[in-house]
């Protein structure tokens, strides 16, 4: 009889339960992982990094509508002889690469530009941290290519490591965009707690994470961990923007102007990493920085650049880029940060390259040009290749 009650009241109790789950209060959690009317989001998404098929379908046309822009990448400075799967873990030939540091350069109808990314200019961290080469102030090759840094009005981060925020303060009129979440990831990691993983894991690349001692460069004590790639002088680069009131401060999807629409792609590579879609001639185009770090492993659906990366993301990122190019060349206008095929013939988009004018080795190339733009290229464009051309490294303090 026990028995039979024990029984009776379980299924009493699991009847109570289930019919607890068709109350809208107990649904909240369920209700919070949809989206705003076009179907549930993917559970592994912050609900501001998640958009849609139909949503980003939309914004090509409404972009599509918009004016057109020009566009152009120059090579901030070249990573050398990079092992390969380091880089691209599936991918091992050839066993070394070299990569490039690009920068977007948009110019809208207005005459007015915007980067995508800025690069780097603290030349210890490129020349005594990292074996590199082909540095040239971005400024300088604005002038080469016969562009006014001065019109530079905007600078959309596509995140904020050291290679790609270098030159922000070079620009101080110009208004950075950044996510929200990349200054989360940025404030969170320069504090990361030491009692984690015994203290071997630090934001700071200067510092032993141990000891405290003050130690680089040319020294690093953290590498490639999680949470590397905001060094002092990056991270004065951002916060000055911010503490001087010229960073627009986003979280999510943001629309800059017609035809220019910022999308999240929140820990494809950094948590707060953001992609740029741009109204061109040949389409969508989509600036991924190092969350498209490598087009081949766009284009071959392979990880690329794994530092702080949750692959899951990345390829939801791919996916983000597929949509908004589905229209016109595809995966094609994908611009990536690293492309070892950059400035050749094997990365499309970048095969109308030269060597920049005293540009220290650096490339430029010209992706597409809108109606009444004169092209930028020179008439006899130096194409040396990368392996016959000699660059310098310029003398600096090597400073933290």
């Amino acid at each position: 009889m026990i028995r039979k009650l024990l029984r009776v009241t379980m299924m009493l109790g699991l009847l109570a339960v289930v019919g607890g789950l068709g109350r809208t209060d107990v649904l909240r959690a369920d209700q919070d992982d949809r989206d705003d009317g076009d179907g549930k989001r993917p559970p592994q998404t912050l609900p501001s990094g998640f958009e849609s098929t139909d949503k980003l379908l939309r914004d090509v046309d409404r972009a599509e509508r918009a004016p057109l822009h020009s566009a152009w990448i120059v090579e901030s400075s070249r990573f050398l002889n990079v092992p390969h799967r380091a880089f691209q873990p599936d991918v091992g030939d050839p066993a070394f690469v070299d990569l490039p540091v690009n920068v977007g350069i948009i110019k809208g109808p207005d005459g007015k530009l915007t980067l995508y990314d800025s690069g780097w200019k603290q030349l210890a961290y490129i020349f005594n941290w990292n074996t590199s080469c082909c540095w040239y102030g971005i400024r300088n090759q604005l002038h080469a290519i016969g562009l006014n840094p001065d019109d530079v009005v905007r600078i959309v981060l596509g995140h904020g490591h050291w290679d790609h925020a270098g030159q922000l303060s070079e620009f101080p009129d110009a208004v950075l965009y950044i996510q929200k979440e990349e200054l989360k990831q940025i404030d969170f990691f320069l504090n990361y707690p030491v009692d984690f993983n015994g203290g071997h894991i630090r934001a700071v690349n200067t510092i032993n994470p141990l000891t405290g001692a003050q130690v680089g460069p040319p020294q690093q004590t953290c590498a490639r961990s999680p949470v590397c790639g905001y060094p002092p002088q990056t991270v004065q680069e951002i916060l000055g923007k911010v503490l001087h009131g010229k960073a627009k401060i986003v979280d999510g999807r943001h629309e800059i102007a017609s035809g220019l629409v910022i999308h999240p792609a929140f820990r494809g590579h950094t948590y707060g990493s953001q992609l740029l879609q741009v109204n061109t001639g040949r389409g969508q185009l989509v600036f991924g920085s190092d969350t498209y770090s490598s087009w081949t492993g766009i284009r071959d659906w392979f990880v690329a650049n794994i530092q702080q990366t949750d692959t899951i993301q990345q390829f939801l990122a791919y996916e983000k880029c597929y949509v908004l190019t589905s229209r016109l060349n595809s995966f094609n206008n994908c611009i990536s940060a690293h492309e070892p095929t950059s400035y050749t013939a094997a990365y499309p988009i970048t095969s109308n390259w030269w060597n920049i004018p005293g540009g220290n080795c650096s490339r430029a190339a010209e992706l597409v040009l809108a109606p009444g733009e004169t092209t930028h290229v020179p008439a006899h464009p130096d194409r040396t290749p990368p392996s016959q051309c000699v660059s310098v490294i310029p003398p600096h303090p090597i400073t933290p």
